[in-house]
């Protein structure tokens, strides 16, 4: 080889050498969301507990004791109206009765910053429970959606009725006033990213995956979006089994009732709930059922809780003497917050009538924080139920809870097992 063709190769590989450290010094600098929410132990509920021998302790990354809890901030979402910060960690209250102790472990935290009213709540049980209320002066709260930024000061915090009554009948304690708590102060900051993003699908600030590039819009992890991309595929569709019993469908009408809770929360002038492709929203009404907010379904607020799917023959069988079988549709739901970083499409819904194994099963398409393509997604477990009649059979409301995959997605907002709704007034007709 001569010289000159040496020093081109070494050229070249200098420029290469270059050119990568070029794309990786230019690649975003990413920084996770920081600060906490911190309670101070110091009012008329804080003494009911310590006279009460009622000791406080925490797993990391909370951190907790008798003057008071930390909660360091895991994920953020900040507008110019409110800032919506999780947690991790968990608190554990113990309370002493002679030789017995009762605890309770309060996980899942959340605080709601308002300009005018701010709550602390976590997950007692499988419950959330709104434990605390937080007033400060509007000039002592700054939200700040540009620099990302929440900060309360000068604060109390108060033990909410439902808090008092959770805490009480958990620890088994005499009294437990619905009264000050002591102080609390928020400070909070979303992550960031700094410079371009050359990652294609996740820019342009356009809510659609895949056509971005170049753009602003924070990647799922830095901005508090749901971590739709880390839900695992569903395995494939139930198999037909290969029985004489078994009879294609004609059709199979449904409603999906969605979780009271989320429609109530995702009706925001915002943005709000869009169907399309041929799925429906059903009538406004009240909630049918009673739910963990409204014991009496008649006291709920009226909104279109239900979406009917337009029903896919294709692919759908069912069993009569085993109770099994597939029932594919087509449409789509998309739930759309902008502000609060949600964009998540649900769409051609399968649901699977195969005993304990029953399920609903979504393809899941997140935009903007909840960035993924679109993937199957075991989205519900179903409580299957025996049909009455034959033409059609019948299906009595079937509950629906979440999944490990529904949990995944939701980022731990929603646990397995949670209630998530229920598949009513479905009706099979069996083809000729």
């Amino acid at each position: 080889m001569t010289s000159s063709r040496r020093r081109a190769r070494g050229l070249g590989a200098a420029a290469l050498t270059a050119a990568v450290a070029t794309a990786t010094l230019a690649a975003p600098a990413l920084a996770a969301p920081s600060g906490n929410t911190t309670i101070a132990l110091k009012g008329p509920a804080a003494r009911a507990l310590r006279s009460q021998q009622v000791a406080i302790s925490a797993k990391k990354p909370a951190r907790a004791g008798a003057k008071r809890i930390v909660l360091p901030v895991h994920g953020a979402t900040v507008n110019k109206n409110a800032a919506r910060l999780t947690h991790r960690g968990a608190v554990t209250l113990r309370a002493k009765h002679g030789k017995r102790t009762r605890t309770v472990t309060l996980t899942a935290w959340r605080t709601q910053v308002g300009k005018k009213r701010s709550t602390i709540s976590a997950k007692v049980g499988a419950k959330r429970v709104t434990l605390f209320t937080v007033a400060a002066p509007q000039r002592r709260v700054t939200l700040n959606a540009t620099a990302g930024t929440a900060r309360v000061t000068g604060a109390t915090a108060r033990l909410t009725p439902a808090g008092a009554k959770a805490l009480r009948a958990r620890l088994a304690l005499r009294t437990l006033p619905a009264a000050q708590l002591g102080s609390a102060k928020v400070a909070a900051k979303t992550g960031k990213t700094s410079g371009r993003s050359n990652t294609p699908g996740t820019g342009g600030g356009t809510p659609n995956p895949g056509t971005g590039g170049g753009g602003t819009t924070p990647p799922p992890q830095q901005c508090g979006g749901f971590d739709s991309g880390r839900a695992p595929e569903a395995s494939a569709p139930l198999a037909r089994p290969a029985t004489t019993t078994v009879r294609d469908v004609a059709d199979a009408p449904m409603w999906w009732y969605v979780r009271d809770s989320w429609i109530r929360y995702m009706n925001t002038p915002d943005n709000g709930i869009r169907p399309a492709d041929g799925a429906v929203l059903g009538p406004v009404e009240s909630y049918p059922e009673p739910t963990e907010s409204y014991r009496d379904p008649a006291e709920s607020p009226r909104f279109a809780y239900s979406v009917r799917f337009a029903f896919n023959p294709a692919g759908s069988w069912y069993d009569p003497a085993t109770n099994t079988g597939r029932f594919a549709y087509t449409g789509s739901i998309r739930f759309v917050w902008t502000s609060h970083f949600i964009d998540l499409t649900f769409k051609d819904p399968e649901i699977e009538l195969n005993g304990d194994s029953s399920r609903m099963v979504f393809t899941v398409i997140g935009a903007a924080c909840s960035n993924v393509p679109a993937k199957r997604i075991e989205l519900l477990k179903l409580a299957p139920q025996q049909p009455t009649g034959e033409a059609p059979y019948a299906f009595p409301s079937m509950a629906a809870t979440i999944t490990e995959p529904g949990g995944i997605l939701f980022s731990g907002q929603y646990f397995a097992g949670n209630p998530w709704g229920s598949v009513k007034s479905l009706a099979v007709t069996l083809a000729p």
